[in-house]
């Protein structure tokens, strides 16, 4: 009884806490520290255990395995190529080539945000970018407000779950699994989901007349070679990591230097643009590693007062079947990504239903035990990014909004998002149904000698 009560009181006060507008990082840790210890003033812990929320701060920055040195270098690149214009050219660029196309700007739009997929892990940076370079476009070319709003949301949106953005790699960490393999598995579902949405504006927009847009007149052999440069900067990462060519911070590092020679052959390296893309990256870079460190201790002194075991008898007295779970799961992470950021939900929530994670055995539903981990890591980050993506509280939603011009209201992107968050949730059904469509690319990527001791892990 003890036990439930601080389980509940914990998971009370910092919601109350987050929801107050407090810091986020002050909140887990405040109360992961007053729970410790109003625990060990009732008995149920000691105060010998206090060293442990040290050894569990510095055991997570300085895990090896982890590789959190590659977080800067990840938002550094998305950032230094956003300032490179790559967002600008390429939507130019695309216009041109999809000529002839039912709503190719929209179309466009969706693309851009695959590019844009390292900038990803602050979603905001990657809803506005687009939405300075497409809104005006669109709307110029004849869109309804809806069409735009809910295309600048749902690129935006994409980028969260397309290699190599930050996200999958802290999925990766919480599910203890390859990073390369956690990048290949998403690859085909965000296609999928970026070909459902392109044939649900190619098919809405067939018989609107679009106006032809006053291009800049630029070169366009100079246009397709920045693109071609900046996609194959970004490609770079997840293929030398897959291909087993250089760690996850190696790859970074050589992504960061090819992102930088981009923008110095395009005359945007100037020190101001520099200094600003140092600034962002510090400031967002400290903002992560400060809650990684809050929701360390909140989750250690959680597993002290016995939390995760309080949820995991809950939920076993329902006595539901694995499939209903799943889908409760599911349910519970699309509702926490409307009022939590991804990160938060990834290193405070997902450890808590963590056990109950682990008693899922899907292994004769996806072929091992191993694969359905990646299965179930991949359901996690789309239904994450779907949570970005749904009225009314979509974090995808609003930015989109914030950069929208006159005339284009938040009532417009929801009506545009709600078609948009139907396809993704098909899509996520479907991908349940049909677990080889995240499973495969992992499975190619494996050699034949890894897998006897990945399975048996």
């Amino acid at each position: 009884m003890v036990n439930e009560v601080f389980t509940v009181a914990m998971l009370v006060v910092m919601a109350i806490g987050v929801f107050s507008g407090f810091p986020v990082a002050l909140v887990l840790a405040g109360t992961g520290f007053l729970g410790f210890v109003a625990a060990v003033w009732v008995g149920i812990t000691d105060f010998q255990h206090l060293g442990l929320i040290y050894l569990r701060a510095r055991g997570v920055l300085t895990n090896e395995s982890v590789q959190f040195t590659s977080v800067p270098m990840l938002i550094f690149l998305g950032l230094i190529l956003n300032a490179s214009g790559v967002a600008e050219t390429m939507f130019r660029l695309l216009g041109r080539l999809l000529t002839g196309v039912p709503g190719r700007y929209a179309i466009a739009t969706l693309l851009i945000g695959l590019v844009l997929a390292p900038a990803a892990g602050v979603i905001g940076a990657s809803v506005i970018t687009v939405a300075l370079v497409a809104y005006a476009p669109m709307m110029a070319s004849g869109y309804a407000p809806r069409t735009a709003g809910g295309a600048v949301a749902a690129s935006g949106a994409l980028g969260v779950v397309f290699p190599p953005a930050v996200m999958l790699f802290f999925i990766s960490n919480v599910f203890y699994l390859r990073i390369g393999l956690m990048y290949v598995a998403l690859i085909v579902p965000v296609l999928l989901m970026v070909m459902a949405f392109a044939i649900y504006f190619a098919f809405t927009l067939r018989k609107t007349v679009e106006i032809p847009l006053d291009a800049p007149k630029t070169n366009l052999v100079s246009d397709l070679l920045f693109v071609l440069a900046s996609v194959a900067v970004i490609a770079s990462i997840p293929l030398s990591i897959i291909l087993g060519f250089a760690t996850l911070t190696e790859a970074a590092g050589v992504g960061v230097f090819g992102a930088l020679l981009v923008a110095l052959a395009r005359k945007r390296l100037s020190f101001s643009s520099l200094n600003s893309v140092t600034v962002q990256t510090s400031t967002m870079t400290s903002m992560v590693f400060f809650i990684v460190l809050g929701a360390s201790v909140f989750s250690l002194s959680f597993h002290l007062v016995g939390g995760p075991d309080v949820i995991f008898e809950w939920i076993s007295a329902f006595d539901l079947t694995q499939w209903e779970l799943l889908a409760i799961l599911l349910g519970v992470i699309i509702i926490l990504g409307f009022v939590f950021d991804w990160i938060e939900v990834l290193l405070v929530f997902v450890p808590v239903l963590m056990p109950i994670i682990s008693e899922l055995d899907f292994a004769d539903h996806v072929g091992s035990a191993y694969f359905a981990q990646i299965w179930i890591a991949g359901l996690i980050a789309l239904a994450l990014q779907t949570s970005f993506l749904t009225p009314p509280f979509g974090y995808a939603l609003f930015f989109a909004k914030m950069a929208a011009p006159k005339g284009i209201n938040l009532s417009d992107i929801y009506r545009g998002a709600v078609p948009l968050v139907a396809i993704e949730i098909a899509l996520i059904a479907a991908l349940i149904s049909f677990p080889q469509l995240i499973t495969w690319l992992p499975e190619m990527a494996l050699g034949t000698a890894d897998m006897p001791q990945l399975i048996q892990r």
